[in-house]
C-alpha cells in the first residue's frame, strides 16, 4: 500500500472555505498511472480539480498533472496556485526568500512560476502564461442565450462582442449587461456541454464590468461542463483569457503592465480574487500572468488506489 501526503486548500482567497477548493497530492513517483490518478481525483474532489505533484526532470523543477472528476485536464490555474502553497515546508523543493523562480512542466508545456516568501511563509504565487489568441470562429447568440437562460439582449452591447479564444484550449467569452443578470443566471449545463463539444471548446467565460468590490475591475463566472465541472468558483486560466480580452478590445486601458482584479465565486458563496497582469511591449501583448493566495484547510495522507 502506498500512502501519499495530501492537503486541501481554498485558493484565490485568504479565507478558509472561500475561493476554489483544490486537493494537492504530494510525493508522486514512478510511472504515471492515469487510471489510478483519475480514480483518486474522483474520490477526493467531486467539485473541482485535483493536482498531483511529481519531481521535476532536466527541464523543470516540478511536474504537475491535473484531473477533474471526469478526465485529465491540460492545465489548472487554481490547481497550480494550490500546489505551491501545499509545498510550503516540503522536502520536495525549497523556496529561497524573498522570491523563488520555479520552472514547472504540465500538459501545456513549461511555465515560469514566481513564489513570494517572507519569514518562510508563502505570500503569493504568480504564474506566467503566453498570450492567448482570438479565433475567427462563428458564434450563435441564440444558442448561447438558450444555454445561459438569458435573453439575447442581455448578452449584446455596442462596446463588447462574444469571442472565442485559444489559450491552450478553446474558451468562449460572453459579456452580460449587468452584474445582477450575471449573478442570477442558471445555465442549462447539458445544452452548454453539447455546444462546447460541437465547437471543441473547454469552457464558457461570462462576465460583467460591474463589481461587488469597488477595488475590483470585473466580475466573472466560469462554466466547464464539457470536462465535468459545471461551475468553477475561481479560475486563474480563465481570468488570463478574460484579461487579454479586456485589454485587446480596449475595454481596460492598455499600459506597459495592465493590472486587472477579477472577482469570482460569489454566485456559489465562495468569493475569491484573481490578480491578472497583462504585459505589453510596443503595443503588443507579450505575456499574461495571474496570481493569488491560498489557505490550507486539511492535511493528512491518502491511499493510492
Amino acid at each position: 500500500m502506498t500512502w501519499l501526503n495530501t492537503k486541501r486548500l481554498s485558493t484565490f482567497t485568504r479565507a478558509p472555505y472561500g475561493g476554489n477548493p483544490a486537493w494537492v497530492v504530494i510525493g508522486m513517483d514512478g510511472p504515471d498511472e492515469t487510471k489510478k490518478l483519475l480514480k483518486l481525483a474522483r474520490e477526493l474532489n467531486p467539485l473541482s480539480d485535483t493536482t498531483f505533484v511529481f519531481p521535476g526532470d532536466k527541464d523543470s523543477d516540478l511536474k504537475l498533472r491535473f484531473f477533474s472528476p471526469s478526465s485529465e485536464i491540460r492545465f489548472s490555474g487554481h490547481g497550480t496556485v494550490a500546489a505551491y502553497f501545499a509545498l510550503e515546508g516540503s522536502d520536495l523543493i525549497k523556496f529561497p526568500e524573498p522570491i523563488a523562480m520555479i520552472r514547472q512542466k504540465t500538459k501545456t508545456g513549461l511555465q515560469n512560476v514566481e513564489v513570494r516568501i517572507r519569514d518562510k511563509v508563502i505570500e503569493r504565487v504568480t504564474v506566467s502564461l503566453p498570450p492567448p489568441r482570438f479565433l475567427d470562429q462563428p458564434v450563435e447568440i441564440k444558442t448561447i442565450s438558450n444555454f445561459l437562460n438569458v435573453s439575447p439582449v442581455d448578452i449584446t452591447d455596442t462596446h463588447f462582442s462574444i469571442r472565442i479564444i485559444e489559450a491552450g484550449h478553446g474558451e468562449i467569452i460572453v459579456p452580460l449587461t449587468s452584474l445582477d443578470k450575471l449573478l442570477s443566471i442558471e445555465p442549462n449545463y447539458q445544452l452548454m456541454k453539447n455546444y462546447c463539444t460541437r465547437f471543441n471548446l473547454t469552457s464558457v467565460i461570462v462576465f460583467a464590468m460591474q463589481t461587488r468590490d469597488p477595488e475590483s475591475n470585473v466580475h466573472m463566472r466560469h462554466f466547464a461542463p464539457a470536462i465535468g465541472i459545471n461551475e468553477d468558483p475561481a479560475s486563474g486560466g480563465a481570468s488570463t483569457s478574460l484579461g487579454y480580452y479586456l485589454v485587446q478590445n480596449n475595454i481596460i486601458r492598455r499600459e506597459e503592465v495592465t493590472r486587472i482584479v477579477v472577482e469570482q465565486g460569489h454566485a456559489m458563496q465562495r468569493p475569491g480574487l484573481i490578480y491578472v497582469h497583462v504585459h505589453t511591449y510596443n503595443k503588443d501583448i507579450i505575456r499574461v500572468t495571474f496570481g493569488g493566495n491560498a489557505v490550507v484547510t486539511f492535511e493528512g495522507r491518502v491511499l493510492l488506489p
